[in-house]
């Protein structure tokens, strides 16, 4: 999100800065992911008119939208079907579906930092108003709403209109004169409540975590689209993530980032050297040998490195979440390969152009022994390992760290720069500090370590291959290589940028 006003507590005069103070939100899908509860009672119901429906994925419509629509639109259902199918649903759902229910990561946070900044919060939710009562209270989380209206079992007010109508008619009593509608933001994750908050001429957040279909939100007409509970306490505050550690000194920030590069190293190296010992005994120890100590060093560190990930990480707020990012991963695996494959290899030309390699020794020392190998087993290591090991630490463990305390964009480009002089010579800082920005961008883009992963063993794997037979050598036909690889490189770049770049703000 962009253009978001920052808050200052305290004075009254700066609160009154921040654009919206009237926050009402949806419940099922915007705070609490009810997936499980409402798709196994909805599957319950259906049962009772003879209807299997196995797969609960195909049931997530009935997330958010009032439950007779739902009957009506998907299953053809008349009026006294309906009814049946209602009350048959709140059999189970009453019981046991309400209790099958979790409250998303981030969203007591929010929660609270916006009724720090002096926001009254609201429930507006299709749900019978007992059972907001009663998810609300099993969370803990009741109290930080001021107002909070569902839908009466005795048919009145199930729309989400009409839900929306008594919110506003009890809002409006509870402020006064202050009111105004352009003060208030409706938060939810389905169009039902983009169409509402349009219907009474108020904004809104479309939060992607949820349960509608890609373009559904956008489609409705949301104002901003948020993709954690964090973006919309940044875009109703104006205080980004990274600013709530603005106290935090720049050693205890420079500790908390480097530290696990710093046990990684320790850890590598200890048991490269341990292990070359015990074989220095024997004899001397070969190139090939030491290849195999380097890749029984690295995966020394895997637990220690994947501990880390699971700690620096945020985690998916949804299952849907998951669920799409495993799709466009997969669907867009091709993409990341040739961005790390054309990226790695106009640098590689690039550098060879300028000699670059020829008047590094250090370098040269390098080259030696990753290429000192049979092809098979430097792919293995340097195409395969490497890769696996080094993304998990650099853009799961210190690349999110670094975020925690600054910009994003900022925070690519130091990741970045510590990748390169991890690698220690000049000619690779160049190179690993320019891929390094390039993997945190996809990243970024997909929201998966895999992706960089893939990214990182497609460069490597093709550039060692490219290397031991003599590609970049020079001449005119590696000049065009390099344009057309410098092209093609720019163009995906272009692409991963302005995909997130439209990610983080608002419409």
């Amino acid at each position: 999100m962009s253009n978001k006003i920052r808050k200052t507590s305290g004075c009254e005069a700066e609160m009154r800065k921040m654009m919206y103070q009237y926050i009402l939100f949806d419940l099922d899908g915007t705070l609490t992911d009810s997936k499980e509860g409402i798709t196994k009672s909805a599957q319950y119901a259906l049962r009772s008119f003879g209807i299997e429906e196995k797969n609960l994925d195909k049931l997530e419509p009935f997330i958010g939208p009032p439950l007779s629509d739902s009957f009506r639109e998907f299953y053809g259902m008349n009026e006294a079907d309906t009814e049946k199918a209602v009350r048959t649903f709140r059999e189970r759902f009453e019981t046991v579906g309400i209790t099958e229910n979790k409250i998303y990561p981030g969203v007591k946070e929010m929660l609270q930092e916006l009724k720090d900044n002096g926001c009254l919060l609201a429930i507006a939710s299709s749900k019978p108003e007992v059972s907001v009562h009663r998810v609300l209270q099993m969370f803990e989380i009741e109290q930080y709403f001021g107002i909070i209206v569902g839908s009466l079992k005795d048919g009145t007010r199930t729309t989400k209109i009409e839900v929306m109508e008594e919110t506003f008619a009890q809002l409006k009593k509870k402020v006064g004169r202050a009111y105004s509608e352009k003060k208030v933001l409706m938060v939810g994750d389905r169009k039902f409540d983009i169409e509402g908050a349009r219907h009474f001429g108020v904004d809104s957040v479309g939060v992607t975590y949820g349960y509608a279909n890609d373009g559904e939100l956008t489609k409705a007409g949301a104002t901003y689209l948020a993709e954690d509970p964090q973006a919309v306490a940044s875009l109703i505050t104006g205080k980004k993530p990274y600013q709530k550690y603005a106290d935090r000194s720049s050693l205890k920030k420079t500790l908390e980032i480097l530290a696990p590069l710093a046990a990684y190293w320790l850890i590598q190296l200890a048991v490269y050297n341990i292990l070359y010992y015990v074989l220095a005994k024997s004899g001397e120890v070969s190139t090939v040998c030491s290849a195999w100590l380097n890749v029984a060093a690295a995966i020394a560190t895997w637990p220690y490195v994947v501990r880390c990930y699971q700690k620096s990480r945020t985690p998916d707020c949804a299952e849907v979440v998951t669920r799409r990012k495993k799709k466009r991963i997969t669907r867009e695996w091709g993409l990341v390969a040739g961005y790390g494959i054309s990226l790695a290899l106009f640098l590689n030309l690039f550098i060879s152009l300028l000699q670059l390699t020829q008047n590094s020794a250090s370098y040269q020392k390098v080259a030696g022994a990753q290429y000192g190998i049979p092809l098979p087993l430097g792919l293995f290591v340097y195409g395969l390992v490497m890769p696996c090991t080094e993304e998990l630490l650099f853009r799961g463990v210190i690349y999110n760290r670094i975020k925690k305390y600054f910009p994003r964009v900022l925070a690519m480009l130091l990741s970045g720069l510590v990748f390169g002089c991890y690698h220690g010579n000049p000619v690779q800082i160049l190179y690993a500090s320019l891929m390094g920005l390039a993997m945190a961008l996809v990243y970024e883009s997909y929201g998966r370590i895999s992706a960089p992963i893939l990214f990182h063993i497609s460069a490597n794997a093709v550039v060692y291959t490219c290397s031991r037979f003599g590609f970049f050598a020079g001449g005119t036909r590696t000049m065009f290589c390099m344009i057309l690889m410098l092209g093609l490189s720019l163009l995906l770049t272009y692409w991963y940028a302005k995909g997130l770049f439209s990610k983080f703000i608002s419409r």
